[in-house]
C-alpha cells in the first residue's frame, strides 16, 4: 500500500461506484415546477409493451390483460417514476389496458398513491388488424381524415370513429378538470399514443390538430397541460415547448 495515500474502506469505494453508476444510468430528474399555481394535468403515454414490438405476435384483441410491458418497458416505467420523483403528483388515473396500469403503478409506488381506473382513457379501437403489415399506413390515413379533413364519422370496419372516441374521452377529462379545478400540483393520466395524440389537441386549443402526425408520442412521452380559466393550455408536448408547436 502506498503510505502517501489515505486509507479508504471497501464500503466507501463500493458506495462511490454505485453512486457513479446510478448517475450515468438514471434519466435527468423532472423539476418540481408546479407549486402554488393552477393545477396541471400531465397526459403520459404508457411504456413499451408487447404491442409496440413488431417481432412479437399480435394475434389477440387489445383488451384486458393482453400485451403487458416488455422488459424495456418495465425499465422505462421505472425511469419515468424516478425522473418525476420530485414532481408534486396528487392523483393518478390510468387506462384499464394492462400496459397503462403497469406504467401507472410504477408512478403510484414512487409517490405513495393509489391509481384510479379510467376505461374512458383506453386506446382507440382503430378497426385495423393488429398484425396487419399496413397498420401504420392505415392508421395515418385514418388520422388524417379525422384531424385534417374533419371527417369525424370516418372509421375502418367495426372500429371507432373520431366522434365515438370524443364521446368517451372528452367528458372524462372535462370532469377531471372540474374535479381538480381548485387543486394545485399535478394530476396524471396514463393512456395511449393515438388517444392522447389525437384527443389532447381537441381539449387544448393552442395545440394544432396535426401535431401528433408531425410529432408522434414515443413511449413514456409526457404532454403537460395547465388549467387556465377553466380551459386546458398545453405548455409542453413531449419536450416541445408551446411556442414551438407551429401551425
Amino acid at each position: 500500500m502506498n503510505p502517501d495515500c489515505p486509507s479508504v474502506s471497501r464500503r466507501t469505494v463500493v458506495g462511490y461506484l454505485a453512486t457513479v453508476l446510478l448517475s450515468v444510468a438514471a434519466p435527468p430528474a423532472i423539476a418540481a415546477e408546479p407549486g402554488d399555481g393552477p393545477v396541471q394535468i400531465w397526459f403520459i403515454r404508457h411504456a413499451e409493451s408487447e404491442l409496440n414490438v413488431d417481432t412479437i405476435a399480435h394475434d389477440a384483441r387489445d383488451e384486458g390483460v393482453t400485451y403487458p410491458l416488455t422488459r424495456t418497458g418495465v425499465l422505462q416505467a421505472t425511469a419515468l417514476a424516478e425522473a418525476t420523483a420530485n414532481v408534486p403528483v396528487t392523483t393518478i388515473y390510468t387506462s384499464t389496458r394492462i400496459r397503462a396500469i403497469q406504467t401507472a403503478d410504477a408512478l403510484a409506488f414512487k409517490h405513495g398513491l393509489n391509481v384510479k381506473l379510467a376505461p374512458e382513457a383506453a386506446e382507440i379501437d382503430l378497426g385495423i388488424p393488429l398484425d396487419s403489415p399496413d397498420w401504420r399506413q392505415l392508421y395515418r390515413g385514418l388520422a388524417t381524415r379525422w384531424v385534417i379533413d374533419k371527417d369525424l364519422a370516418a372509421r375502418i370496419g367495426e372500429g371507432e370513429s373520431f366522434a365515438d372516441v370524443q364521446r368517451r374521452f372528452l367528458p372524462f377529462v372535462r370532469e377531471l378538470m372540474n374535479r381538480h379545478a381548485d387543486d394545485t400540483g399535478v394530476v396524471v393520466v396514463v393512456s395511449h399514443g393515438a388517444t392522447l395524440g389525437l384527443l389532447v389537441p381537441v381539449l387544448a386549443p393552442n395545440v394544432p390538430g396535426d401535431l401528433s402526425l408531425r410529432r408522434p408520442l414515443s413511449n413514456t412521452s409526457i404532454i403537460k397541460t395547465e388549467l387556465r380559466d377553466g380551459k386546458l393550455f398545453c405548455i409542453e408536448w413531449a419536450g416541445l415547448a408551446s411556442g414551438e408547436f407551429g401551425e
